[in-house]
């Protein structure tokens, strides 16, 4: 299946709320749990069903708020056996700050540190990716698709393709750093995104028709073209991060 040809269109009336949705505060009180000791790196998170019913909201919420959590670094399925804490969850917490939403200086910086990163990561990831790793960026793809009108969760996928990114390609230092810089991509790619989003109809779309080539370039093995693609796809932020500071 070609992801990239999708027929996806993109609804009118974006409207950004400022009330909290119930998978974010379950997310925020799980994370709470792990960072104060509640939940301990290499424990098992309870059943879907159990929270629940802990919490009192539907499965599909449960859902958003682990994968949110999964996005951020602090916790991981392991197939067959459920959900834990990551043992790197406390260095996920800590390793940065979060960042303010809207601060422009704060988003310029993390970009610069995104170019240098993800850029390299991308060339070297169409050399030692694995069959095992297009699998997952395909499911990733998948989710993206059949979530475009739901902002929230695509920004969840976003960082999760940008993890997958350094997750194939196989260095362990690389990936952890990507790891580390999951919260603070958390707010850029939220504050970027939306810039696009109320700026441009077909924003969410191009989106991901760019992930799309970015995928397409590293299951082909064309490092140099993927290196390209993750400079433009970056290089584009900046634009409407530049964009957003003119009067």
């Amino acid at each position: 299946m070609c992801l990239c040809t999708f027929n996806i269109t993109e609804g009118n009336g974006h409207a950004m709320s400022l009330i909290k949705k119930s998978y974010e505060v379950v997310a925020e009180d799980l994370e709470k749990m792990i960072e104060e000791g509640i939940m301990n790196p290499g424990e098992r998170i309870k059943t879907i069903d159990r929270l629940a019913e802990q919490y009192g909201v539907g499965k599909s919420t449960i859902r958003e708020a682990l994968s949110q959590l999964k996005a951020r670094g602090l916790i991981e399925s392991r197939q067959g056996e459920g959900t834990y804490v990551k043992r790197s969850a406390k260095v996920a917490l800590t390793t940065l700050p979060p960042l303010i939403a809207g601060s422009a200086k704060e988003l310029t910086y993390l970009l610069q540190v995104r170019k240098m990163i993800e850029t390299g990561c991308a060339e070297l990831a169409a050399q030692a990716r694995e069959a095992e790793h297009l699998a997952q960026f395909e499911e990733i793809l998948e989710s993206m698709a059949v979530s475009i009108e739901n902002e929230e969760m695509s920004r969840i996928y976003d960082i999760q393709f940008h993890r997958m990114i350094a997750t194939s390609t196989g260095n362990p230092y690389l990936i952890k750093m990507m790891e580390s810089l999951s919260d603070a991509m958390n707010h850029t790619i939220r504050d970027t995104r939306n810039l696009w989003l109320y700026s441009r109809h077909d924003s969410g779309v191009r989106l991901f028709q760019e992930h799309c080539e970015i995928y397409a370039a590293i299951k082909e093995q064309d490092g140099a073209k993927a290196r390209d693609l993750v400079t433009h796809h970056l290089r584009r932020v900046e634009e409407a991060l530049d964009g957003s500071r003119e009067p």
